[in-house]
């Protein structure tokens, strides 16, 4: 009677690690991967936002191509690079000087790390807990195999 309680209770626990802890782990670790993402198209930004306006790389501003839809590509010209507008979410442009263009990649990038700091947290938690879970599950083992070593 004890034998089939211990083997229950381990299912009940392998049933949890796997549906419960195991899902939202690879949850964590996808949100995480989505991040650092974030976080390196940011990066790239400010990169992008620095060689556009170095005037020692582009005296006379810069020459590129502009996607009008359907990838069908025009040439532009931008001799102003002092002021830019910026995509900050929903496809909503703000007009950034250069410095605030960069205080507010930086501040992007801080938000985006400590989400990633968070996200990092919680995943070695969730991580802690299967071990835990799954030396509970070897304690149990060891207990119902000590029992019916004693029975035999």
């Amino acid at each position: 009677m004890a034998k089939t309680n211990i083997d229950d209770t381990i299912l009940k626990y392998e049933n949890f690690i796997n549906d419960v802890l195991k899902e939202d782990l690879r949850k964590l670790e996808l949100r995480l991967q989505e991040t650092n993402a974030e976080v390196a198209d940011l990066i790239q930004q400010k990169h992008t936002l620095k060689v556009v306006t170095d005037k020692s790389m582009h005296p006379n501003g810069f020459k590129t191509q502009v996607n009008l839809g359907c990838n069908f590509f025009m040439e532009a010209s931008v001799q102003d690079t002092s002021k830019l507008l910026m995509n900050v979410g929903l496809n909503h442009y703000l007009e950034f000087s250069i410095e605030e263009a960069n205080r507010y990649l930086d501040v992007r990038i801080k938000a985006f790390e400590k989400k990633v700091e968070e996200l990092q947290t919680k995943a070695a938690e969730t991580k802690a807990h299967i071990k835990l879970m799954l030396f509970g599950i070897g304690e149990l083992q060891d207990k119902s195999l000590g029992k019916k070593a004693d029975i035999t």
